[in-house]
């Protein structure tokens, strides 16, 4: 089984969104996937794309796999993190899987005002089933203020305890590098960076695509989950014959 985790760039702040949806599905296809978190999935009603199809990107995201026959029986469970009146537009988390969702849910995360992010952040999971293994996926968005991201780590160890002993992967954006202090307390309750554990010589950089200068998308899982995961490596790393790219960050392909 293969998990994407990707934040594939809102389109109303990014370009060429049509044009980047494809090379989205081109390296979905590509990588065979299964499951796909996704985050920065925009819903702006008068976005032509949107205006169009009356969908937000993760279900264009969709439609444009299933018209190439893939992920036809998909489910997608989305959660908006923040609405933005009275523009009548919205933007979140979604998970694709082809296999069953047993389960969904979202905790929404506290919030300081301030100048730096004005966007609110929640965390998403479910409940996945592949081949009779059952395991918990939480896909999430973190601030990049720092007071914000403190909350946004702690709420999530508080939410994921209840998970205790079984397998968890928690993936996403996080705004954060590795030397940050409020990461290290993902460790200290017990979660694994995966991309540390199996490419400890590679910097793995995410962001930004043309030139990655730092990794701020990850992959984290618990003692349950660790030994389950035989790859993890990056995609979305090569532009069009046109220099565009598929998101201002490159996905992570995780390989069970």
């Amino acid at each position: 089984m293969k998990i994407i985790s990707w934040n594939i760039a809102n389109y109303d702040d990014h370009s060429q969104w049509i044009t980047r949806k494809n090379l989205i599905a081109d390296e979905i296809i590509k990588a065979d996937a299964d499951i796909i978190a996704l985050q920065e999935v925009r819903f702006h009603k008068v976005h032509p794309s949107t205006k169009a199809t009356y969908m937000n990107s993760a279900e264009q995201i969709l439609t444009q796999l299933q018209s190439r026959d893939k992920f036809i029986k998909a489910k997608i469970v989305t959660q908006p993190a923040m609405h933005f009146n009275p523009t009548g537009f919205w933007e979140g988390l979604s998970i694709i899987s082809k296999n069953d969702i047993m389960e969904t849910g979202t905790v929404f995360h506290s919030y300081i005002q301030n100048p730096k992010d004005q966007n609110k952040r929640v965390t998403q999971y479910s409940v996945a089933v592949s081949n009779n293994f059952v395991f918990f996926l939480f896909n999430t968005h973190f601030s990049n203020e720092e007071i914000n991201l403190r909350s946004n780590i702690g709420e999530v160890m508080i939410y994921t305890e209840r998970f205790a002993g079984y397998p968890l992967v928690l993936l996403g954006d996080m705004n954060a590098t590795p030397q940050n202090e409020n990461l290290h307390k993902l460790t200290m309750q017990g979660f694994i960076d995966i991309w540390n554990k199996l490419n400890p010589d590679n910097d793995g950089f995410t962001y930004p695509m043309s030139k990655p200068i730092k990794r701020i998308d990850y992959c984290w899982v618990n003692e349950a989950f660790a030994n389950k995961i035989k790859s993890i490596k990056l995609i979305g790393n090569k532009p069009d014959k046109n220099g565009i790219y598929p998101s201002d960050h490159l996905g992570l392909i995780i390989e069970l």
